[in-house]
């Protein structure tokens, strides 16, 4: 059969943050397999069996017209195009979606919408603005009975400009709404977000702070706009520093309960839809539970996330390339 190559392409930062040398050693040590990275800048890409990837990376940077990125991407396409039926994790087209706040907000609702109601979730609904006077955009969020506050979020879901949010108490606030921009409302879920990661079939729940408001409405009773970066409010490698900062305001970091075994016996089947209609086997999704209702609400859905706290996950990516590999 021969010794089979695993390819992947990360940045630096990535690479790191996962411990790639981990997945390495897994590979050589129970396959005897070689991880090989696929650099886009070298003049032949090596033929490998399986790759993996976080090309969204690779596609903002050429979106924002940087030469080296386009001329990566570029390679990249022709590459998988002279290597038809390669197992790429994942291929490109089926990341786009998670690029796009609007498209991924479509995404959330479909899948939703193809859950049985005995397993069902939900999506937080958006708006996206179109207009830069705050009376039509109040107007259009009057219409799809949003109430304040709201979250206003980039239409780009990556880089950093895709973390920049704003909470937005009244219509005063809507001033510094542009253009494509997505609006969505806030949902009381008592500062408490469920990360749910997912590698292949397998997946792992990770309880993390999220936004509470009591304490900013007590000590800003007139504010219109409060904005934040959201990589501060939930990530466990955030700048500490940051983290306290934003913690004093946003944050609850207490009672981090765990997620119930109601709702985690309902997340395999959640994760069996979204894996099918994303066609995607890298994410990860935050679930928020309404605070009267408890009923869950998928708010977001990320490509290849950093899997912080996800036991064994390097085994697990380890064994699905390999078996992609050998398929």
């Amino acid at each position: 059969m021969g010794k089979k190559k695993i390819g992947y392409w990360l940045k630096e930062g990535k690479a790191k943050r996962i411990e790639i040398s981990k997945i390495e050693e897994i590979l050589a040590r129970k396959y005897d397999c070689d991880l090989v990275p696929m650099d886009g800048e070298q003049d032949n890409l090596p033929r490998v069996d399986a790759m993996f990837h976080k090309m969204s990376d690779l596609i903002f940077d050429a979106r924002q017209g940087k030469r080296a990125a386009i001329d990566q991407l570029e390679k990249f396409m022709k590459y998988f195009k002279a290597h038809e039926g390669l197992p790429v994790f994942d291929p490109l087209p089926n990341i786009e979606t998670l690029l796009d706040r609007v498209l991924m907000m479509e995404a959330v609702q479909k899948c939703s919408n193809t859950c049985p109601i005995d397993t069902k979730f939900y999506s937080c609904g958006y708006h996206l603005v179109e207009s830069e006077d705050p009376i039509s955009i109040n107007k259009a969020l009057v219409a799809k009975n949003f109430q304040f506050p709201v979250i206003c979020k980039s239409r780009i879901a990556q880089g950093a400009l895709g973390h920049d949010m704003s909470i937005i108490f009244s219509e005063g606030g809507l001033k510094q709404v542009k253009p494509s921009n997505v609006i969505v409302p806030f949902i009381d879920h008592d500062a408490v977000l469920y990360k749910v990661f997912v590698c292949g079939d397998k997946f792992h729940v990770v309880t993390r702070p999220s936004i509470t408001l009591n304490k900013l409405l007590s000590n800003n009773s007139q504010i219109n706009v409060y904005n934040f970066h959201s990589d501060n409010v939930s990530k466990v490698t955030s700048d500490s520093s940051r983290v306290q900062e934003y913690s004093q305001d946003l944050c609850k970091t207490y009672d981090l309960s765990p997620l119930s075994e109601k709702h985690m016996a309902l997340i395999p089947e959640w994760v069996k839809i979204m894996r099918s209609v994303l066609n995607l086997s890298l994410f990860g999704f935050d679930v928020i539970l309404e605070s009267a209702s408890k009923k869950p609400v998928i708010i977001d859905i990320n490509y290849f996330p950093g899997y912080d706290g996800f036991e064994n996950f390097h085994e697990i990516l380890s064994d699905m390339l390999y078996q992609a590999a050998i398929s």
